[in-house]
């Protein structure tokens, strides 16, 4: 299948099949196995040399500073926006994986409508003043015009829906999900959405919202995006990708900022926030073998479930190998992290430095919490076969899911499988065909080997992903971004000096920045918030803080009028 072209992001089906956001850092993996509580960070024009490999961030002191206090310290502004979010939360936009886009049937977005009309209300300054498009009925797309066409836009971006709750699980939740509870003693917010993600949607549209109140203009557009079906991985943020590409054109966008990476507070005191500069790629591998039917009285030697379990258990046999690159974002962190680690650490710490990253490889291969950092993952997820016990059966599927390591591809992904299907074939006399898509949708099959008289397999390759590009961490809205978060965290609400580091971070689940590939290089999974222990996205009892809250308005008041400020670029 060398011919084989995989889809790039801006083109992933709509039906992309989207698991839970996981983001590995360097930070958790870390501070878990041998207890970091000093970090260091790579570092460019905008830091203080440390040590060879890490340094710190200046801060950047905010180009604009009319409300940064207040939004602090007000105890009133904090009430004010916490509410603004638990009444957002008690909006239940669901979606689920085979909701009916609003073309379709807009009876299932009716609480999307809701949450339209409570932005509206909630924001009105925001409504008076900036452009509000709607991008398939429920996608909404604000554009807040700068003075000067002729610099790029910023995007913010946010999704709207939120994983449905489990009517089974109601009764463990501490408060109703969506009662949007906010517990003033313990400072916590519960409800779904709370951490995933209308934290981060009140966020972008409060920032504007102060903003504007204060007075500041931009002289760079800034735009919010806010998709509608990110938890179901549908079309909508590819709807207002397309959208802002027919205006702007292809590489038009300064940079775009979306979920992802936070700031966790280290052990000591001191802060580390770590934005996600790239996102592993994805391939379902749903593979079904078919075979003739007949009563199980006279079997052949092996069913279509004997050869499929030898195929799995081949496939689980023959793991992805590690390569350690050193454009692998996860390698600058460790970097950083083992020249502060206990002497336990040294052997890895020197393979590293001295350049044998080969060997490095060997050492983190061993490490669950490290390898697939740097590795594609492999998981037999699915397995389904047979109707009746007496009744041999004549198809067998199991789907396998793969997380693509961004030093390889789809293709590569593809062919390490059909490497091992065409072992089997070839043994049981088996055809092989390759399809691209989802049973139901319209398909061509590749045959890769005929169809015989003892069956065949199907491979069926379901929402092919590359790897996302690999955003630079030396370039100017990097240290934009680290200076404003090194400003941010060192106030005293949260360290009052501490040191603060910036690491950038990989992600290996995908975010709606999967189709926003074409409008530019700099994008970066990254809120500025605080991180919530325990938040609990996705289950029960999901939950955030007031305080994180703040934190992400204070980091984006300060990004937005320091990129306005200080990015030459245009």
């Amino acid at each position: 299948m060398s011919d084989y072209e995989p889809i790039e992001g801006t083109k992933t089906p709509l039906s992309f099949r989207r698991s839970k956001k996981l983001i590995l850092t360097l930070l958790l993996a870390v501070s878990t196995v041998i207890g970091i509580s000093t970090l260091a960070i790579r570092a460019t024009h905008h830091r203080q040399q440390t040590c060879s490999n890490c340094g710190k961030y200046q801060p950047i002191e905010p180009a604009f500073n009319k409300s940064l206090d207040e939004i602090l310290y007000d105890k009133d502004y904090k009430k004010s926006l916490v509410d603004k979010l638990t009444g957002a939360i008690r909006i239940p936009t669901e979606v689920f994986d085979n909701t009916p886009a609003p073309s379709v049937d807009i009876k299932p977005w009716k609480h999307f409508l809701e949450l339209h009309d409570y932005l509206q209300e909630q924001f009105p300054v925001v409504y008076e003043n900036v452009k509000v498009e709607k991008i398939d009925q429920i996608g909404l797309l604000y554009t807040w015009e700068g003075s000067e066409k002729s610099l790029k836009p910023l995007i913010l971006m946010a999704h709207q829906d939120v994983v449905p709750v489990d009517p089974q699980t109601l009764d463990s939740w501490s408060h109703p999900p969506y009662e949007g509870f906010y517990d003033e003693e313990t400072d916590v917010i519960y409800g779904r959405g709370s951490a995933d993600i209308k934290s981060l949607v009140i966020t972008h549209l409060e920032t504007v919202e102060k903003l504007i109140k204060d007075g500041f203009q931009p002289k760079r557009t800034v735009l919010i995006s806010l998709g509608c079906d990110e938890e179901a991985a549908g079309a909508c943020a590819a709807k207002i990708s397309q959208h802002i590409y027919d205006r702007y054109g292809p590489d038009s966008i300064y940079a775009i900022l979306d979920e992802g990476g936070s700031v966790a507070e280290l052990p000591g005191g001191e802060f580390l926030g770590v934005p996600v500069s790239t996102e592993k790629g994805y391939l379902d591998a749903e593979i079904t073998l078919f075979t003739p039917g007949g009563h199980s009285s006279v079997p052949p030697d092996h069913t279509s479930i004997g050869i499929l379990s030898e195929l799995i258990v081949e496939l689980e046999g023959d793991r992805y190998e590690i390569f350690v690159g050193e454009d692998n974002p996860a390698l600058n962190a460790l970097q950083c992290f083992l020249e502060n680690t206990p002497n336990d650490s040294h052997r890895l710490r020197d393979l590293i430095s001295s350049g044998n990253l080969k060997k490095a490889a060997e050492e983190l291969d061993k490490i669950p919490e490290f390898k697939y950092l740097f590795k594609t993952s492999q998981a037999i997820d699915m397995i389904s076969g047979g109707i009746k016990a007496n009744a041999l059966p004549e198809s067998v599927t199991v789907l396998v899911n793969n997380r693509i390591a961004i030093h390889s591809s789809v293709n590569e992904t593809l062919n390490h499988i059909l490497r091992h299907v065409k072992e089997k074939a070839d043994k049981f006399e088996l055809g092989i065909e390759i399809v691209n898509g989802r049973a139901s949708e319209a398909q061509n099959a590749t045959v890769i080997k005929p169809e015989t008289p003892n069956g065949h397999f199907v491979v069926r390759l379901i929402d092919p992903l590359e790897p996302a590009p690999l955003s630079s961490s030396s370039n100017e809205v990097w240290d934009i971004m680290a200076g404003t978060t090194v400003n941010t965290y060192q106030q005293k609400l949260f360290s009052n000096g501490s040191n603060v580091y910036v690491t950038p971070a990989l992600g290996t689940g995908n975010t709606d920045t999967k189709s926003y590939w074409a409008l530019t290089k700099n994008i970066y999974r990254y809120s500025g918030a605080l991180l919530v222990e325990d938040s609990r996205e996705h289950t029960v009892d999901e939950k955030t803080t007031g305080k994180s809250v703040i934190s992400g308005v204070a980091f984006m008041y300060q990004f937005i009028v320091n990129v306005d400020k200080y990015a030459k670029g245009t």
